[in-house]
């Protein structure tokens, strides 16, 4: 079966709303090279290197009856060029210019239907610059162990370190019977599991128990306080879709 996600990623998928984007990103500035570098090398870099990160050729399934925590399957339809994006600002382009482009292609939200990344080249900067911006899902970097597509094209030398080429078949991609019957049959192999989460559960329900009366005291003030107008602050406002992008520079 395909690997499935830990308890930790699938939460990030869970948690995601239209206000409430689960992804992260990065934005790295260049100096061009003399050789140049473009669109196309880009792309060609990626292609070279994505070995290095499977997963960023995978996308989630989810089981039917949400019996079991989505899998990673491999995406059948993959396409580079789909997630290595091109971007441009008016030349001369300064860096406020720069922020409210991030802001704009940060607020978007991932397409759960394909591998959950994107990465965009954005040219045009003023003094020969150019910057790279990556934008993955938390399902797939934790931030912790997990490596991110941004590092795989970065080198730690000027001299390139050697990828052997690869050839990428993907593989089939599972029927919903058998999602099913992996889901049943990790049940089964995994009882321990089920008596640890039906425990929790009960515990969950004895402590919510224990709480109701203490709960029905602080009815009242939670009602009086939430009548009352919070005090005025840019942060107590509706939660849009929108997202700020700002930099804020320190020199030692």
């Amino acid at each position: 079966m395909p690997p499935r996600l830990s308890a930790l990623d699938a939460s990030f998928l869970y948690l995601e709303q239209p206000t409430t984007p689960m992804h992260v990103g990065a934005v790295s500035i260049f100096r061009r090279p003399k050789a140049g570098f473009d669109y196309d090398r880009l792309v060609e870099l990626i292609e070279q290197r994505i070995s290095l990160v499977p997963r960023y050729r995978q996308k989630v399934r989810h089981v039917p009856g949400n019996l079991a925590r989505p899998v990673w399957v491999d995406d059948q339809d993959f396409d580079v060029a789909y997630h290595v994006r091109r971007s441009a600002l008016p030349k001369p382009g300064n860096d406020a210019q720069l922020n409210e482009l991030v802001a704009r292609l940060m607020s978007r939200p991932l397409d759960h239907s394909r591998p959950l990344w994107e990465m965009y080249l954005v040219e045009g900067l003023a003094r020969g610059r150019t910057a790279v911006l990556t934008k993955t899902h938390q399902a797939m970097v934790d931030g912790v162990s997990a490596i991110d597509i941004g590092q795989v094209i970065l080198d730690v030398s000027p001299e390139p370190r050697v990828v052997p080429d690869e050839l990428w078949m993907p593989r089939a991609e599972p029927s919903d019977t058998e999602l099913v019957l992996g889901a049943l049959a990790e049940a089964v192999h995994r009882p321990g599991e089920l008596v640890d989460t039906a425990r929790a559960a009960a515990g969950d329900a004895m402590a919510t128990a224990g709480k109701i009366a203490e709960g029905l005291g602080q009815v009242f003030s939670v009602a009086w306080n939430a009548s009352r107008r919070a005090p005025g602050s840019p942060l107590n406002v509706a939660i849009s879709t929108q997202r700020r992008f700002a930099v804020a520079r320190t020199w030692r």
